[in-house]
């Protein structure tokens, strides 16, 4: 993020932490959105999004989900349209012309089985969250790292984040 702390962070500073936890996404949604408090989010308006297909699901189990990019750009472009006095309809149709900066794709319903839940998937695919070696850093924080990556390139690539991101503050 900049390193002034009176500038408002834009979705661009939050890009390289994706994938986020639903909190991380939350949190990063309020910060972008915090010079108006009454377009926060919750964690329920994410899951409210989800189930009426205005964001896509998640990649990986409920434990383990996680949010991208694209969801941070539905998110905040949601939010800053209804406070524009536009409904959720019209943002919907404002997301599938991409107004939203990010993939035109609408999510589908798909009809789930008699004794299951409604499911929500993209039209093409679902991509499943690979499995992750967790890293507990401190009492707060915890690195993820995909199983098929090199677990020493990866920290060495941290480290030199983490050194950048200590000298900005």
């Amino acid at each position: 993020m900049s390193s002034k702390l009176s500038t408002v962070p834009t979705i661009d500073d939050y890009a390289p932490l994706a994938p986020f936890t639903l909190d991380e996404l939350v949190s990063a949604c309020n910060a972008i959105l915090r010079e108006k408090p009454s377009m926060a989010v919750q964690g329920r308006t994410v899951r409210y999004y989800i189930s009426t297909g205005l964001l896509p699901p998640p990649s990986g189990a409920p434990k383990y989900a996680r949010y991208g990019v694209e969801h941070l750009k539905r998110v905040v472009a949601i939010r800053r349209w209804l406070d524009a006095g536009l409904t959720l309809e019209q943002a919907s149709e404002r997301i599938q012309r991409g107004e939203h900066g990010g993939e035109t794709q609408t999510i589908q319903r798909k009809p789930a089985p008699a004794d299951a839940s409604r499911l929500f998937f993209r039209e093409d695919r679902l991509e499943p969250w690979p499995s992750v070696h967790r890293i507990p850093l401190s009492e707060h924080s915890t690195l993820e790292i995909p199983m098929n990556q090199d677990v020493r390139e990866e920290l060495e690539q941290a480290l030199v984040t983490i050194r950048r991101l200590l000298k900005s503050l």
